[in-house]
């Protein structure tokens, strides 16, 4: 039997035959597999909700198959845990090639997608990031995701977490929230049951980013069932793209209230991610590391992505809100830190969460990501404002202790030129970006910063 022959099982009625097809087709679904090609339509398949209008090119009955697969594949994400599990793995493994992608981005599975993901109760949630990391790997798909809203149901006086619920989030793999009742039914008055609204997608991911590293997660006790790392890399890509960068820019209240309810203490959702560059997981502290990146290319923004939470400058894309600072500095430069010590005149210099460090801190041991650190210290320089924040700070004497331990050349190489930055003169041409104070203080009344 060709393994093509196995696809029209994907939507069989009987679950024991959508599984054995399943077990049968997900072997052949990684990249290097010689088969993977059954599943991958053209460039030119029409897309969901699309018809071609022209005559059908050679090769479109094909494609026709291949592109029913994925959709199957797309519904088998749904179904019990077992089944739902090889689905997604299957998805995981074509979802990096283009033609795939594209076939999912529908926004119905976009909403299933973000709501499962974020729903806490999700077993394979951790798998359903995978898979938007996946997709917004491609450009172009980014705004997609940028722009999507998904269904939310407030708890307000919920006794079990959390106080809302996520109602398209159903799949046969979670649970409903406990005290949600579905309102054409009736609602629950004890847990104070609002009226379905819309939230931005974004926002419910980076809430269930922020649950998936808290305390009893990865032992199965926390607030959520999965860790969702992969989340960092969505946001990092979100960053990469300058027309959806601003989704991390923008201050945003405390979820799940609407993005309308906006105040001067609201904390923008990079602030959120920034700290976990030192998380024990490699893929959330790299993409928190890559946010950060990306989002320092704006030098625009450079005197808000420096200012302390405590202290108020004006939001780049609104001069007339002033908001919190993100203070990423000690979230770059403690990666580069081990257990020396310095003098008491340079640690007074350092962030204060970086002081007096204990003598068994580690530096970060992957390469990749030391020189992404030094990559955003050297971003961060291309303003004299950057500059003389990084200064200020004891920059200097954190990648003067990192260039002695440093193995690798490149990374050497990169701090040298970094502190060719931090200690040069600044002539007049230098200081063309110059902001004439970085922040004002937060018991400071009148000076906030242009930027």
């Amino acid at each position: 039997m060709e393994i093509t022959e196995l696809f029209e099982f994907l939507s069989s009625p009987n679950p024991q035959a959508r599984h054995i097809a399943l077990k049968n087709i997900v072997g052949h679904t990684p990249k290097n597999d010689p088969k993977r090609s059954i599943f991958i339509p053209s460039s030119f398949a029409p897309l969901p909700g699309q018809t071609d209008g022209l005559k059908r090119k050679e090769g479109a009955e094909a494609d026709d198959v291949k592109v029913k697969c994925i959709h199957d594949l797309a519904n088998l994400c749904r179904d019990q845990a077992a089944i739902a599990h090889d689905a997604l793995s299957a998805l995981i493994n074509l979802s990096d090639n283009l033609a795939v992608a594209r076939q999912l981005a529908t926004e119905s599975f976009l909403i299933w997608l973000v709501s499962y993901t974020a729903n806490t109760t999700s077993p394979l949630s951790p798998l359903t990031a995978m898979l938007l990391s996946n997709l917004t790997s491609h450009p172009g798909l980014v705004p997609m995701l940028a722009n999507l809203t998904v269904p939310i149901v407030g708890l307000p006086k919920a006794k079990t977490y959390p106080p809302w619920f996520l109602p398209a989030a159903a799949s046969a793999s979670s649970t409903i929230h406990p005290e949600y009742r579905d309102p054409a039914i009736s609602t629950n008055e004890e847990a104070g049951q609002e009226p379905e609204r819309e939230i931005e997608a974004v926002r419910a991911l980076v809430q269930a980013f922020e649950d998936g590293a808290s305390d009893g997660v990865k032992e199965g006790k926390g607030k959520r069932k999965g860790e969702v790392h992969f989340l960092a890399s969505v946001f990092a890509n979100l960053s990469m793209v300058p027309a959806t960068r601003y989704l991390l820019l923008t201050p945003q209240p405390s979820f799940p209230s609407p993005s309308s309810d906006i105040s001067d203490n609201d904390e923008p959702l990079l602030a959120k991610i920034v700290v976990y560059t030192e998380h024990p997981d490699t893929i959330r502290r790299g993409g928190a590391l890559g946010c950060i990146k990306n989002c320092a290319m704006d030098r625009a923004s450079h005197a808000w992505l420096l200012a302390s939470e405590h202290d108020r400058v004006r939001l780049p894309s609104d001069t007339s809100r002033t908001v919190r600072g993100v203070d990423v500095l000690p979230w770059v430069l403690a990666p580069l830190m081990g257990p020396e010590e310095y003098e008491m005149d340079e640690m007074e210099k350092l962030p204060e969460i970086l002081q007096f460090l204990p003598p068994t801190k580690k530096r970060e041991q992957d390469t990749v990501l030391r020189m992404m650190c030094v990559e955003i210290l050297l971003l961060l320089s291309t303003t004299y404002t950057g500059r003389e924040a990084l200064r200020e700070r004891g920059t200097y004497f954190v990648v003067r202790e990192a260039h002695k331990n440093e193995s690798d050349q490149q990374i050497k190489d990169a701090i040298e030129r970094l502190v060719g930055l931090l200690q040069g003169e600044e002539g007049r041409e230098t200081r063309t970006d110059h902001i004439e104070h970085l922040v004002s203080k937060a018991d400071d009344e009148t000076d906030v910063v242009e930027v």
